[in-house]
């Protein structure tokens, strides 16, 4: 298991797969060759994304009150103001 989510694990092992039978047939074909480069690249996006998004939760995380809202969104916080009403 790459991650505690079961659907990324499963989206990231399907791109592998992908990847590891492109490798295998793609030779000198231009077209799959550029395939394999766009799966590469798609796999790196999605992996660094979780990343990040785990990043910001961590952070978030110390902002939330027992109802999962932030400090911003929070009544009484003065931001929910500042759309002009």
């Amino acid at each position: 298991m790459i991650t505690s989510d079961i659907h990324l694990d499963k989206l990231l092992a399907d791109l592998d797969q992908q990847i590891e039978i492109l490798t295998a047939i793609a030779g000198d074909n231009a077209i799959l060759t550029e395939q394999l480069r766009i799966l590469h690249e798609c796999r790196e996006a999605i992996v660094w994304q979780t990343l990040e998004m785990e990043r910001l939760a961590e952070q978030l995380s110390d902002e939330l009150d027992p109802q999962g809202l932030t400090i911003v969104d929070l009544p009484g916080s003065g931001r929910e103001r500042e759309g002009g009403t």
